[in-house]
């Protein structure tokens, strides 16, 4: 006789044998780049992480791949970027990038269904039902936690979800005797995939935190380890938060916009579940938890104060807490059904009878494309259904398993569009054959012309990969929050494309207007420029900045002579810096009323005025502002942790073009300060000139504070073992 252990670990393996094989477990072991969407793009970021960062024991430093130069992994999250260094120990990176993105979607299942199990290793089926009605919705794709946004490129946002999750079970539910310190680890990886979630389930968490009957000793231990394993991350974003761009959202404002169609049908039986049985309104602490999710993601979504936050962040998690409530008062029902023979053996009847019929529908819709899937997905549930055909929950929850496979529409294509990768796209070539001729030319920054046609190879946003391929660097990338430069590349691309996706909200773009863009382009540093449609490519080969270097169906590259290390010779306006708690709460809350640094340097952008506004040196040590015709530097170098260079023209003040950030210092002159449009000046004190990017003083001291509360939960856990009896 098989025990229920054991039971429940063979349908677990067959329920997640399943989901991996829907997943596409078999693209995602082929070494193939994954593209799609954002994913297609974070493949630079995270290479740079595994190759550059943790290698040197760093989980955040400077990236030149993207803009002008950006801090990463300082306003990003380090967690899932260190989960594809784990997995690159045995795997190549573009399978350990792909392990890591379906690792966090089974995550999200487990631990809905850690929710959703009233004791431990009872029947799985009804968890996994929830975990999958929720990862398979189809009715957003950007907002994040479901497949289909995770396909996008936002499975941080997923494993922040999952992690949350987990954090709540083994803080209120787990048996487990190690309970506080794995909710503390899962709070803490939450914080470190993702912020917003954090904030969501931190509230929730920590009123059960204070109110647990946990002895204090155990309570101080669980904090100091989330303190150890969170504060580096968390003080660095947060005292930051002013070197970001301001992501200017328009929220949602309709009930339609919050309200999805795949959730009406849980808003209606819910409503059936209340009316059927009183007792439930009567003792509604039993769903704490899915109506804090409800009433306060929908209170948010109408009400919360506009700023970093977008509402449409906030569908997830008001149709989970939908989700789980749904589960919950349906295991209540069933539950009692099985005590009526009748009624048991009628739901019985009819859900077994059905399922075989959303089986086929799931068949027929998939077999042309993905057979092997299909057959393999289809057997599964068979055999599982004839397991357990004489269990009620089991044959329920199976049935809507089936339907939630029967009813998906898309995702399957996405999936197989992901995980075959950049390579295998019929006009792959062509992207081929433009990297291999850059690689011939002088590393250098590069604007590209966007345009939407460029999916075909993957995703639009493929030559944001021109740092992965090639020793250039891309003018545009993701992680546009983390590089101030981010605006004012977005502004100058918008004159040097015929479709600019125009994707950062409140600018003045100059749609059409090329001789402009080509202006900016030289302010901000560029040394080529490639264009994709005849439109562009013409204005370019009329242009006299732009040289003609060759052509790549259907891309054509040019040549702009600028310059990287200028003198500010322009009339210089002392920017008055803000408070640190100015600067924090007007990026938290985006106060677009203040004249912020960001905003006086776009007026001065915009409308190419001769001065520019400089921070952090003050009027009385302005020096006297030389020609940039008598200057000549030498041996310019740009890496990830140096900006060196030769001039002959020490003690007067040298504008570099990279993007400000306080963590770069001079070694022997003043500086940097940050000047507009976003880039750093400063005075060397001598020929040499050498800046190097490094740990601040406040990331120093709260690196030891980490260590230290390290210490102390380790010490205190050891004397919780000696001293007291094992909790229980």
């Amino acid at each position: 006789m098989i025990s229920n252990l054991n039971s429940y670990k063979i349908t677990s393996i067959f329920l997640y044998s399943v989901l991996l094989i829907f997943l596409r477990i078999d693209l995602v072991i082929t070494n193939t780049l994954p593209t799609g969407g954002d994913m297609g793009a974070h493949v630079v970021p995270v290479k740079f992480f595994v190759e550059s960062l943790i290698t040197n024991f760093q989980i955040s430093g400077w990236s030149s791949d993207w803009f002008a130069g950006y801090p990463a992994f300082y306003f990003y999250f380090p967690l899932p970027p260190l989960i594809v260094s784990f997995f690159s120990i045995a795997f190549p990176f573009n399978v350990s990038f792909k392990l890591m993105v379906i690792f966090s979607l089974i995550l999200l299942v487990i631990s809905i269904d850690c929710l959703l199990n009233k004791k431990q290793n009872s029947t799985p089926f009804l968890g996994f039902a929830a975990g999958v009605s929720f990862l398979l919705t189809e009715s957003f794709t950007i907002f994040g936690g479901n497949l289909a946004s995770t396909l996008a490129g936002q499975y941080s946002y997923t494993y922040s979800m999952a992690f949350g999750n987990l954090a709540i079970y083994f803080l209120t539910k787990s048996g487990n005797k190690n309970r506080n310190t794995l909710s503390a680890v899962m709070i803490a990886a939450c914080l470190l995939s993702h912020i917003i979630p954090f904030i969501f389930y931190s509230i929730v968490y920590f009123i059960h935190f204070i109110i647990s009957v946990e002895r204090i000793r155990l309570k101080l231990i669980s904090t100091f380890l989330f303190l150890a394993l969170t504060l580096r991350f968390s003080t660095s974003l947060f005292f930051n938060l002013e070197f970001t761009t301001n992501m200017t959202y328009s929220p949602y404002t309709k009930l339609s916009d919050l309200i999805k169609p795949d959730v009406l049908p849980y808003i209606f039986l819910i409503f059936i579940f209340f009316s059927i049985k009183k007792q439930f309104i009567q003792n509604l602490k039993l769903f704490s938890f899915e109506l804090y999710l409800i009433f306060f993601s929908f209170f948010l979504f109408f009400y919360g104060p506009e700023g970093a936050l977008w509402n449409g962040r906030l569908v997830p998690f008001f149709n989970l807490g939908l989700i789980i409530l749904f589960f919950k008062l349906l295991s209540f029902l069933l539950g009692d059904i099985q005590n009526k023979e009748i009624t048991n053996y009628v739901i019985n009847k009819l859900t077994f009878f059905a399922a075989p019929i959303l089986l086929f529908i799931y068949y027929e819709k998939w077999q042309d494309r993905y057979l092997v899937t299909s057959v393999f997905i289809c057997f599964l549930l068979l055999v599982l259904f004839l397991i357990n055909f004489s269990n009620t929950i089991s044959v329920v929850s199976l049935s809507t398993i089936v339907l939630i496979f029967a009813s998906i529409t898309f995702l399957p294509h996405w999936l197989n569009w992901n995980f075959t990768g950049y390579e295998s796209k019929e006009n792959w070539s062509e992207i081929n054959n433009l990297y291999q001729k850059l690689n011939k030319l002088e590393p250098g920054r590069i604007m590209w012309e966007p345009n939407s046609d460029m999916n075909k190879y993957g995703t639009p946003m493929v030559l944001m990969t021109i740092p992965l391929f090639t020793e250039h660097e891309s003018v545009e990338g993701l992680y546009f929050d983390s590089s101030i430069t981010t605006p004012f590349h977005f502004v100058s691309v918008s004159g040097l494309a015929e479709s600019p996706s125009n994707p950062v909200g409140g600018l003045r773009y100059i749609n059409g207007n090329f001789e402009k863009g080509e202006k900016f382009m030289k302010e901000l540093g560029v040394d080529y420029f490639i264009s994709y449609t005849d439109s562009i490519k013409d204005k370019a080969l009329s242009s006299s900045s732009l040289k003609f270097l060759f052509e790549s169906e259907p891309f054509t590259v040019f040549q702009l002579e600028s310059n990287k290390i200028e003198l500010l010779d322009s009339k210089l306006i002392e920017y008055q810096s803000t408070t640190a708690v100015e600067g924090i709460s007007g990026s938290i809350f985006r106060d677009i009323s203040s004249e912020t640094f960001a905003k006086l340097s776009m007026d001065e952008f915009m409308n190419e005025l001769d001065y520019r506004y400089i921070e952090g040196l003050k009027k009385s040590d302005f020096v006297d502002l030389t020609s940039s015709k008598g200057l000549n530097i030498k041996n310019l170098s740009i890496t990830n942790s140096t900006i060196s260079f030769s001039t002959n023209l020490p003690n007067q003040l040298h504008l570099i073009k990279v993007s400000y950030f306080p963590n770069w210092e001079i070694i022997n002159g003043e500086g940097p300060f940050r000047v507009s449009p976003s880039f750093m000046a400063v005075i060397p004190y001598d020929n040499e000139v050498v800046l190097k990017f490094t740990n601040t003083r406040t990331e120093n001291i709260f690196n030891i504070i980490s260590i230290i509360f390290l210490i102390f939960s380790v010490t205190l856990a050891f004397l919780n073992k000696k001293n007291e009896p094992e909790d229980v």
